[in-house]
């Protein structure tokens, strides 16, 4: 398994917009331009391409700061009093301004000036409403006043308010700035955010070996500053344990409270498995309040306006003051602006000075990163030792792919109470109950009943691609969509060992296209029980085909929570399309394992995707299930292994367990061997009680993914088995 469900909470109570608490959801209201009153048609922004060329990030190798900035800044002043045209409909009053900045990838927008009454909402589009963020209402209202959005696609940007004709007061909105990505954070088409992937080296946070780290990297986040810097933010858990939503990320990222309070939070933006296919960026926040910061010390800590809801699976890390040097590290960060990624130290980081601007030894150096490297936009994430907890922050380096040596990282134990004045220190804010503790282990707000999370079978060994269907050189269509052959339906099948429910599906959009003219097209998502094939329907919802978006993952919520047995099927339909619609998903290119879990459905008869391939390939479809209500005993970590003749519990084991390995019939081993996520062997003692049965002790090793090989001589077999040593939580 990819995801380990204990690793992750997540819990949908309520039918909530997958955009979250950020935009409410909904539609822009269609313009009657009969009715139109004109005051100003369109505003034109131009950016001097030398101003372009100057602010474009140089090489970003050598000793400096890792911030990322990606857009340029443009100061205006707009608001429904000097531009835009205003129109009447539908019992509402509609302003509306269309802003074009030519050669932008994509145009987010500050307004200084936000408050609006019960009933109003504010839209954000591109011009072919490919692209729509909102709505804004006034939960979105702010004591500061102001609102920073997520970028929207394109160079032609449509601003729309709607304010119902009796509304207790008239709205007040003023655009401060148009910031103008010429990098490419989103943009439209094929092209949809070609920033694309950071450094080859960077590991996504998803892999298999990586899962220790999971409910730690929950905390992370991507943090927008002011429009045009990318940073990365880590949640924190302080001593009341209450949920206060502070952010930990560089001063150098967010110095002031302007920075503070234009700044856009993106949670759970990863990949679901260790491939590379873009996220989802709805998860967002927006607006904080800084509460400390220091230069010399370079931290910034904020608390967030509006808390992360549940559909975010916040994690709130823990963390440690003391002077201790950490045995090993990791750092949890967003490179580029990309998909989360996660950089392995296995041994002990230095003390040292990071340059005269700062305070002296106020750093660890991490001298060699044995995985994944750090770059622009990874400034302020976490670095986090081997018992989970935060101990540093990064301002900068040298690390590159290439060179992955050297990056400093600000000392969490220095910015605890170095500084007197609680503007300055983490102390006053993260331990108000002046406990004096040391260290703090980290929160999970959701629990109990509430414990779920995502679950894919996808596996580190897979790479997604959108297969096609080929009849000698013809192209027939694909196998995970639209074709020729009449394939009207496409499933996956998911095995648990305990009844659990489901909340919603991500799925992995590689093709979607539809006439913009009569878009009301929909793809049907369809929950069946069964064992060896789809059986019984138990739900059924359709969703748009205009709503998908391709390339990236695409989250569809259920109105309803769907109980299971633990044994089901999650399907797409797609035969209410017109014949010019196209929709394709990917699938799993599996050259491993010829395990399939991918099933089609022909002429209203489901068969497993190698029946109608006609290869002994297995596959899967690039499906992520939100499944509550499972008990972490009874959850297989590995679906690979169960035709595998040994399994091994419990899996996770901590500190203090030992691991049992059961085969299904007598082993003579020949060869046992533990081998650590690098591949190395380790030490782990083990005794074998039985013919059948294998204990292994891993006290004293470290916490993560070890893989078990027993070579058997009667019968000649080679069990390989995966498990995660967690030691002690």
């Amino acid at each position: 398994m990819n995801r380990k469900l204990i690793f992750s909470l997540l819990f949908f109570t309520l039918v909530i917009n997958a955009r979250g608490q950020l935009s409410q959801g909904g539609s822009p209201l269609e313009i009657n331009h009969l009715k139109s009153v004109v005051v100003n048609d369109e505003v034109e922004l131009i950016v001097p391409v030398e101003k372009v060329a100057a602010e474009r990030p140089a090489d970003l190798s050598g000793n400096q700061l890792k911030p990322f900035r990606f857009a340029h800044a443009i100061p205006v002043s707009l608001n429904p009093m000097n531009s835009g045209n205003w129109y009447e409909m539908q019992g509402f009053r509609v302003w509306q301004l269309r802003i074009t900045s030519p050669g932008a990838k994509s145009l987010n927008v500050i307004f200084d000036r936000f408050h609006l009454p019960d009933g109003a909402r504010l839209f954000l589009y591109s011009a072919d409403k490919s692209d729509v963020i909102g709505a804004f209402t006034s939960t979105n209202n702010k004591a500061s006043g102001k609102l920073a959005t997520a970028p929207v696609a394109g160079d032609r940007l449509v601003i729309q308010y709607e304010e119902p004709v009796h509304a207790q007061f008239f709205g007040d909105l003023s655009v401060k700035s148009i910031n103008h990505d010429y990098i490419g954070l989103k943009a439209v088409g094929n092209e949809r955010r070609p920033l694309g992937e950071s450094g080859s080296c960077n590991v996504n946070v998803n892999c298999d070996f990586t899962s220790a780290y999971k409910l730690a990297s929950n905390s992370v986040c991507r943090v927008l500053v002011s429009g045009t810097d990318l940073c990365t933010g880590t949640l924190l858990n302080n001593a009341r344990q209450d949920g206060t939503p502070y952010v930990y990320t560089a001063a150098h990222c967010i110095e002031d409270n302007t920075e503070a309070s234009e700044s856009v939070f993106l949670f759970n933006y990863e990949s679901p498995y260790c491939g590379n296919i873009d996220g989802e960026v709805n998860n967002t926040l927006s607006g904080s309040l800084l509460r400390a910061e220091s230069d010399s010390l370079d931290f910034s800590l904020v608390e967030l306006t509006v808390s992360p809801p549940q559909i975010y699976r916040p994690y709130y890390l823990g963390w440690s003051n003391h002077t201790d040097i950490p045995d090993s590290t990791v750092c949890v960060h967003h490179p580029l602006g990309d998909i989360k990624k996660i950089a392995i130290d296995d041994d002990r980081p230095f003390i040292r000075t990071y340059s005269s601007d700062y305070l002296r030894n106020g750093f660890f150096m991490v001298a060699n990163w044995e995985r994944g490297t750090t770059e622009g936009g990874s400034s302020g994430a976490p670095l986090i030792d081997q018992n989970m907890r935060m101990v540093g922050s990064l301002t900068g380096g040298a690390a590159t792919c290439e060179q992955p040596y050297n990056d400093y990282f600000a000392r969490f134990s220095m910015a605890w109470d170095y500084y007197p004045d609680s503007g300055r220190q983490l102390k006053a804010w993260l331990d108000p109950l002046e406990s004096k503790i040391g260290f703090l282990d980290g929160y999970a707000p959701f629990t109990g009943k509430d414990l779920c999370g995502p679950f894919t079978n996808f596996t580190d060994e897979d790479t997604h691609e959108n297969l096609r269907i080929a009849d000698g050189d013809q192209f027939k269509g694909y196998w995970g969509g639209s074709n020729a052959y009449g394939f009207s339906a496409f499933a996956e099948q998911f095995r648990f060992n305990s009844e659990c429910e489901l909340s919603g599906i991500s799925l992995g959009v590689a093709m979607v296209d539809f006439d913009s003219r009569a878009a009301n097209s929909k793809v049907a998502v369809e929950v069946y029980d069964g064992g060896e094939r789809p059986g019984n329907l138990l739900y059924a919802q359709e969703y748009y085909l205009r709503d998908l978006e391709q390339g990236v993952m695409n989250y569809l919520s259920f109105h309803e929570p769907v109980k299971t047995s633990g044994e089901f099927f999650v399907a797409y339909s797609i035969d209410q399309f017109r014949a010019t619609d196209s929709l394709a998903v990917f699938l799993a290119k599996r050259i491993v394992d010829p395990k399939n879990s991918f099933f089609i459905k022909d002429d209203n008869v489901w068969y497993p995707y190698p029946d109608k391939s006609g290869t002994a390939e297995g596959s899967s479809i690039l499906m992520e299930v939100m499944v509550c209500g499972l008990d972490s005993a009874d959850l297989d970590p590995n679906p690979k292994q169960a035709t595998l003749a040994a399994k091994a519990y419990p899996n996770p084991l901590q500190a203090g367990q030992r691991l049992y390995v059961k085969f299904e019939e007598p082993v003579q081993p020949t060869e046992v061997g533990v081998y650590d996520m690098l591949g190395r062997m380790v030490k782990v003692s083990y005794t074998q009680p039985g013919e059948r049965w294998m204990y292994f002790d891993f006290t004293g090793e470290r916490s993560g993914i070890y893989h078990i090989r027993v070579v058997g001589e009667s019968p000649a077999r080679n069990y390989q088995l995966r498990v995660l040593y967690v030691g002690d939580i």
